[in-house]
């Protein structure tokens, strides 16, 4: 799977339905961007050139020469990649493997591709912002449920680590009292694999009538979340198995999590360098006894 491909899908249910064909067209044809000028292009696909215009538009880019740019650059990679060797992505239920060595090689690959998915997603005056906010914040509210749950908690705990004012909690009844309480100086962080989640959206409706800064961390695509928050940072990852319940959007969160804190803690060191200090000290005691 590569990223175009990605940004595709994330933001294909949101896409009017011209640009849906177009959408279509691209998936399937991709090899045809590269033969012929958008005026065929259109009329092989049964749209407008306009289309094709807003299309490349909707899913971030200029136009369609920077869409075909962006395609050929991740060919080049693939191809390195593949001289490279390494485990494939297979795209199969949980029923369908043959043998632990071909369950771990597509963990494995899956965990890797999120993780660089999310990195060629990366966005540094996007981040650079989110971490002044968070860094001048008077408290940092973090909310997330499952598997984004995850990674929201790794980051209030290593947050907390360092002395922020941070609240995470896994109490909805908590978490509605404690974010129609935010102000103005606060920052607001949404985890989340869905943008549909129940618990998420009732808790981004409150937010949305407070003054803090929402962030969200999520998929790419068009949603409540991406359209709605201030400032948004994208994780994403492939779906190999959506019985199972093994995802590997986790790692990808936690990838924007662990660079989240080193750059908060890199900006703040001056303040914050004795918690880090004393908490290796306190925890390196402990560990003796």
């Amino acid at each position: 799977m590569n990223i175009v491909s990605e940004k595709i899908k994330s933001c294909y249910n949101s896409l009017p339905s011209s640009e849906k064909m177009v959408a279509d067209y691209v998936l399937e044809r991709k090899g045809d961007l590269f033969q012929y000028p958008i005026k065929e292009l259109a009329r092989l696909s049964g749209t407008t050139q306009a289309s094709w215009t807003r299309f490349a538009q909707a899913i971030g880019y200029n136009g369609l020469k920077d869409l075909k740019n962006a395609y050929y650059a991740e060919i080049n990679t693939s191809l390195m990649q593949a001289e490279k060797g390494g485990p494939r992505i297979s795209f199969k239920d949980v029923n369908e493997y043959t043998s632990i060595q071909s369950i771990a090689d597509n963990i494995c690959a899956t965990s890797v591709q999120a993780i660089q998915t999310t990195y060629r997603l990366f966005d540094a005056g996007t981040f650079n912002e989110v971490v002044t906010r968070l860094v001048a914040a008077r408290q940092i509210q973090i909310f997330g449920v499952g598997t984004a749950g995850i990674a929201a908690y790794d980051l209030y705990c290593k947050l907390r680590r360092i002395h922020y004012n941070v609240v995470f909690d896994q109490d909805q009844h908590m978490n509605m009292m404690t974010v129609s309480q935010a102000q103005e100086n606060d920052v607001i962080l949404f985890f989340s694999d869905n943008a549909n989640n129940k618990e998420i959206m009732q808790l981004f409706r409150i937010a949305k009538e407070t003054a803090a800064t929402l962030i969200a961390i999520t998929k790419l695509g068009n949603n409540p979340l991406t359209t709605g928050c201030d400032l948004v940072l994208f994780a994403t990852s492939p779906e190999i198995d959506k019985k199972s319940g093994i995802t590997s959007s986790r790692f990808a969160q936690l990838f924007l999590v662990d660079t989240i804190y080193t750059a908060v803690a890199n900006r703040d060191y001056d303040n914050i360098k004795e918690y880090l200090k004393y908490s290796y000290e306190v925890f390196n005691e402990t560990n003796k006894e």
